[in-house]
């Protein structure tokens, strides 16, 4: 017996495989920037010594 299916009918499905790391990656990237900005925010550096 041998497996003569089709693996897919259409081209989003094949396609899907390829951009679930790039959400992944967005996924991560938002969450770091949300975490930051709720921390709220830091304490101003000193400003840069006049001359």
């Amino acid at each position: 017996m041998t497996a003569q299916g089709v693996l897919a009918s259409h081209p989003i499905i094949t396609a899907v495989p390829f951009f679930v790391p790039t959400f992944v990656v967005v996924a991560v990237i938002v969450f770091v920037v949300w975490r930051d900005r709720r921390r709220g925010g830091d304490p101003p550096e000193d400003p840069p010594d006049a001359p």
